[in-house]
């Protein structure tokens, strides 16, 4: 008997320790999933050169997700069209950029697109001397200057020069830095300059207001857009710049780019959500050349749109990130469906072993009324015939890991004594 209690011992410290570990093990897992939805505090975004349009929007989404306790590291890249690049690969923790054109999903799989934030003409200035010019091929042969010549300006620039035949084969055509391009193109060092900027860009509204410049107006504009679908035709409209000096002095048709903010695939969701209410904060409202709500959408985008993107434009910001901490949002919000499963589960469970203990009640219950029974007739002196023989068998076996055992034990014994 000794050995047996330390038998019995030993097994119920092994199943308490057994208990322990698994208690150490979810609650780790508990931890490492709250830590992998937890908003961290920094977060990189790759944007074009310092005083780009890129740059100051940048500037404008650090200056929102601050409030949040967000640190929104502003990453220059002085050559935009490698900007998705830093986002896929997630080159120096990149996970936020801006990219200017349509991009193959298939071979971007890593980012997703948050949303188009707006419209940037492509502004072509030339030299006053010049007089009016309507058409691209009206540059050949004269001195051309635009941004780093890997820069989503250039890029398209390029494009549109060579639908007429307009090339450095046959064109003096130079990359600077874009502070030094426009500086050198009011300086009169070139004859024409291209730049794709926001029109309230401060380099825009300096060249602008030159009067030794003037804005070429596309006279090709939709038949541009149809051969390069990157590009949208769009009017500016005269005076825009200066009301009162008629800046510019007449509508200018141009072709404009749309920019869309790409994320990496795996962008926390709290920053996700938080940038998507700085971008509709920051670019909702109405521009130069567009309406209020034109922008952010999810139409003109360059990537397949994030799917948070997709919800937040459907039903707005989840309620938890409107009315929680931003830590605890990302809890509920990230965990709230699985919760809610996890205790649907366990009043499931609960419910199964209420039920499990009536059935077992009401089975324990008619045994022993049947072994009583038989206990009564063996008492007054009847002889048990082999049904009840049968039944008593059946009995025993069904109580035996019955808490109600000892009661039936009791009524076998007397059963069986009476037999005797």
């Amino acid at each position: 008997m000794p050995r047996k209690r330390r038998t019995g011992v030993v097994g119920r410290e092994s199943a308490r320790n057994l208990n322990y570990v698994v208690g150490i093990l979810v609650l780790i897992a508990l931890l490492v999933a709250a830590y992998r939805v937890l908003p961290p505090s920094r977060v990189v975004i790759a944007t074009g050169p310092v005083g780009g349009s890129y740059y100051e929007d940048a500037e404008r989404y650090r200056l929102a997700l601050k409030k949040e306790g967000i640190n929104l590291v502003l990453k220059p890249v002085p050559n935009s069209l490698d900007i998705i690049n830093y986002v896929e690969a997630g080159t120096g923790g990149v996970q936020l950029g801006f990219v200017a054109r349509p991009m193959d999903g298939q071979e971007y799989r890593h980012s997703f697109s948050l949303g188009a934030i707006e419209q940037q003409p492509l502004f072509i200035f030339t030299r006053t001397k010049l007089g009016p010019m309507t058409s691209p091929d009206e540059l050949r042969g004269h001195r051309i200057v635009m941004p780093p010549e890997r820069s989503d300006t250039s890029e398209a620039a390029l494009r549109l020069l060579s639908e007429y035949d307009v090339n450095p084969g046959n064109t003096s055509i130079s990359f600077l830095p874009i502070a030094q391009a426009v500086a050198a193109l009011r300086e009169g060092v070139f004859d024409a300059g291209f730049f794709m900027l926001d029109p309230q860009d401060e380099f825009i509204t300096a060249l602008a207001g030159d009067s030794n410049l003037r804005l070429m107006s596309l006279a090709d504009t939709l038949t541009l857009s149809r051969l390069d679908p990157a590009l949208h035709p769009l009017t500016l409209p005269r005076g825009i710049f200066d009301l009162e000096n008629h800046i510019p002095p007449q509508d200018v048709s141009m072709v404009a780019a749309t920019i869309t903010v790409v994320a990496r695939k795996h962008l926390s969701q709290a920053v996700a959500y938080m940038l998507l209410r700085a971008l509709e904060e920051a670019h909702r409202g109405s521009s130069l050349i567009n309406d209020a709500g034109t922008f952010p959408n999810l139409v003109d985008v360059a990537l397949p749109p994030d799917p948070r993107a997709l919800n937040y434009e459907k039903n707005g910001l989840p309620w938890a990130y409107e009315n929680l901490p931003l830590w605890m949002a990302s809890l509920v919000n990230s965990y709230l469906v699985i919760g809610l499963i996890f205790l649907v589960l366990i009043e499931m469970w609960t419910t199964f072993v209420y039920s499990m203990e009536l059935v077992d009640f009401l089975f324990v219950h008619f045994w022993l009324r049947v072994l009583s029974g038989i206990e009564h007739r063996a008492r007054q002196g009847h002889v048990l015939r082999p049904l009840d023989i049968k039944l008593v068998e059946l009995a025993e076996r069904a109580l035996l890991k019955s808490d109600r055992r000892r009661r039936s034990e009791e009524l076998i014994g007397r059963i069986r004594a009476s037999r005797q």
